[in-house]
């Protein structure tokens, strides 16, 4: 299911409109024997329900059947269609974490999905029917508890501060936490389906509001997580947010334990700390490019995956970025170990790093990606998988063009400060001349 993602953005009722996502539905049930079927789903914006009604349209003109979810994350929607329906291909639509006025339209399929191809409907008495599943919820729950240890969690008690930034996570974490004995204090728990919500993405603002209250109340961790449930933010019991690059080094970790000599995979933007953990500890890494981290994840059958920010997948229990699941799994290390977050964190090295975005119109990218190979090669090692990359004794430095918008993002990582801001100044000069 997992295997192919596509991701279509834009803004509602203009660049996403409901005649574009109707054919858009058509399209994508093109690619299926009609009597088949296709999960749909979406977070809890009013905008959502209304382009996830015209793709619904689409793909039942398209002679497909359609199983509708409802308001669910992303994680339970793929969960239920692969474990309860088999099914080879599901949609999600959800409010854009980059623009208020944007939707994101996610495809994931078994299969490569052309969307360059004309839409073709099937005659009046052959449409797909819908069809409502009420137990999705349910089964998610009972799976991913099985896939942890319960009693470790029950016998440690965590008090949890939980944002759920009121999208579509809202009933499932809090009722998976109650499930493992934790006391949690909910922040943005409600859902908003009048609006977009005003946290779509987790934010330095929200965030900040999580790590007060883990302070005030004296919590154990705190849980940002985005409307649609792929993407999470953890905070110690100090308030403090652990970089996405440690959170990567403790679940990657965790999984070598468990599985020696296995795959860990994660994207060209990842921190040399990951390279140290994963040979530390016995695996091998594999570095993809940002958007085909779940790829890689799943065709070289690795033992975990992530990426920036914020997004990671355990394939022993389903092969989908999942933040509900991170949240638990996270709980079960820390009690595990009997240790705080902030204990977990400092056994990992950490290096400075700095980020920066330079305009770059949509046209130009591929020559100033090339101007850059160029310059850059003659520093280090290069790694074009993804834009740029160019790995020194003690640092790296990637540019990669931005899929969305006209700017080229720059990661730069150095073993000391000194030498980071050697690397930041270098760049912006070369990056003038370009």
């Amino acid at each position: 299911m997992s295997l192919y993602i596509k991701e279509i953005r834009g803004v509602v009722n203009s660049e996403i409109s409901n005649e574009f996502t109707s054919n858009l539905g058509n399209v994508i049930g093109n690619f299926l024997t009609p009597g088949k079927e296709i999960v749909v789903g979406r977070d809890s914006n009013k905008q959502s329900q209304m382009i996830k009604r015209s793709i619904t349209a689409g793909i039942l003109a398209a002679g497909i059947n359609v199983i509708d979810f409802g308001v669910a994350p992303i994680p339970a929607v793929h969960h239920g269609a692969k474990n309860i329906y088999n099914v080879d291909v599901m949609v999600t639509v959800s409010a854009s974490h980059l623009h208020a006025d944007e939707v994101a339209i996610k495809i994931f399929s078994d299969y490569e999905i052309s969307l360059e191809r004309h839409a073709e409907k099937v005659p009046w008495d052959s449409i797909g029917q819908t069809f409502y599943t009420p137990n999705h919820m349910v089964d998610y729950i009972d799976s991913a508890l099985k896939h942890v240890d319960v009693d470790v969690v029950k016998n440690l008690a965590p008090k949890v501060v939980v944002d759920c930034a009121n999208g579509s996570t809202v009933p499932f974490l809090p009722k998976i936490l109650g499930k493992l004995g934790c006391e949690t204090i909910l922040l943005g728990c409600q859902h908003t389906a009048t609006s977009a919500s005003k946290f779509a993405d987790p934010t330095p603002q929200s965030v900040s509001l999580v790590s007060n209250l883990v302070k005030a109340v004296g919590a154990d961790m705190g849980i940002a997580l985005d409307n649609d449930g792929d993407r999470i933010v953890f905070t110690d019991e100090n308030g403090k947010i652990i970089k996405d690059q440690t959170v990567l080094g403790i679940f990657a970790r965790e999984a070598l334990l468990e599985n020696p000599k296995g795959y860990v995979v994660s994207s060209v933007v990842t921190s040399m700390s990951m390279d140290e953990v994963v040979s530390k500890y016995g695996g091998r890494i594999i570095k993809t490019p940002v958007d085909f981290v779940l790829k890689g994840t799943v065709q070289n059958k690795a033992v975990f995956g992530g990426d920036e920010p914020g997004m990671y997948v355990f394939p022993e229990f389903q092969e989908c970025f999942d933040a509900i699941f991170s949240a638990v799994k996270m709980l079960e290390i820390m009690c595990h170990y009997n240790k705080p977050l902030s204990k977990l964190a400092e056994d990992l090295p950490e290096y400075p790093r700095a980020m920066f975005s330079v305009k770059c119109e949509h046209e130009n990218k591929e020559k100033t990606i090339q101007d850059l190979k160029e310059k850059m090669g003659r520093i280090g090692n290069l790694n074009t998988v993804d834009g740029v990359r160019v790995d020194m004794e003690d640092s790296f430095i990637l540019v990669r063009p931005s899929r969305f918008e006209p700017l080229l993002r720059v990661y730069i990582e150095a073993r000391s400060p000194e030498k980071l801001q050697k690397l930041r100044n270098m760049m912006k000069e070369m990056l003038s001349s370009v």
